[in-house]
Formats: structure tokens, C-alpha cells, sequence
């Protein structure tokens, strides 16, 4: 597994899990064709990325609650690219040092499993994490909503644009 301090996650990120290796939290990272180790906890590569991407942790999350309500480990934009969003979901509390983080494009299906659930990723490995089934169907949908609000947003954006060409044209007849 090859190693490197600094990290900041892309769409071929699948999963940041925190590893405790001498009573010291690093992260192994799960990308689309390998592993990486992070000397960095789980949460601050999170930040890290949404600050290298032109945001902060801090919007990310409060744009989320404005969009789901608040509700306790909401899952977030950290960027997005050409109208493409890419969300992260939390499974427990992101302040929480057991906490995953998981790409909500690379989920293929989750599974319930004796102490939590087993998560099959799009890369075809699969990979027990600590929560229930029914909390990682939670965290999927409200990605899904998330996704679709920022589909929207976008679709308002272009909206516009074409309305106020209609406008001018429909005026100059």
C-alpha cells in the first residue's frame, strides 16, 4: 500500500476509512484501481478537498442542512465538476474519529452483515463498515436528494439563460 501526506480526493476516491495504527488515526483511502495510506485522519482529508476545491467543509455541510433539514451526519458536495456533483456520506457523525466516508457514485448495493453492513463499491471489492443497513440506505437517499437538488439548481441556472434570450427575441418581433 504506498503512502503519501498529502491527499485530496477526486472521483476516483471510493472510500476514506480511519485506521488507528499506535494510538495515532490515519486513513486508508480506497480508490477506483487501488490503496492509498494517509497519515491524515478521515475528516481532514474531507476538509482539505473542499477547501482545494474552492469551498469549505463548513459550507458544504451548511448547504446540505439547507437542503435536507437538520439532521445529524449529512452527506456533502466536497466539489463538483461540469455540473457532476461529487458527494461524500458520512456514516456516523463527521466530528466522529470511527467515522467512513464513502463516495455516494461509487456505492453499487449494501448488504446488512452480524455488526453493521457490508458496502459493494462500483471497483468490485466490498467492505464492511459500522453502521446498519438501514442507516447506509438513509445516508444513500439523502445523497440521492442532495444530487437532485444540486441537478436542479443547475437546471435553473441554464433556465435562466434561455428565458432572458426568449425575452429579447420575443420583444425585437
Amino acid at each position: 500500500m504506498k503512502q503519501t501526506a498529502n491527499y485530496v480526493v477526486s472521483f476516483d476516491t471510493f472510500m476514506v476509512q480511519p485506521v488507528i495504527h499506535n494510538n495515532k488515526i490515519s486513513s486508508r483511502v480506497i480508490e477506483r484501481n487501488g490503496e492509498l495510506r494517509i497519515p491524515r485522519k478521515p475528516l481532514h482529508i474531507v476538509k482539505s478537498s473542499c477547501v482545494y476545491y474552492g469551498g469549505s467543509f463548513q459550507t458544504s455541510s451548511n448547504t446540505a442542512r439547507l437542503v435536507l433539514g437538520k439532521r445529524h451526519k449529512t452527506p456533502i458536495i466536497v466539489a463538483h465538476d461540469f455540473g457532476k456533483p461529487y458527494i461524500f456520506l458520512p456514516t456516523m457523525s463527521p466530528s466522529s474519529t470511527q467515522s467512513i466516508w464513502v463516495s455516494y457514485h461509487a456505492i453499487d448495493n449494501f448488504e446488512p452483515d452480524d455488526m453493521g453492513c457490508i458496502v459493494h463499491l462500483e471497483n468490485n471489492r466490498s467492505f464492511k463498515v459500522n453502521v446498519s443497513e438501514n442507516t447506509m440506505h438513509r445516508q444513500y437517499s439523502l445523497a440521492a436528494l442532495l444530487e437532485k437538488d444540486y441537478a436542479k439548481k443547475q437546471n435553473q441556472l441554464n433556465r435562466s439563460f434561455f428565458l432572458g434570450s426568449y425575452e429579447k427575441n420575443k420583444f425585437n418581433d
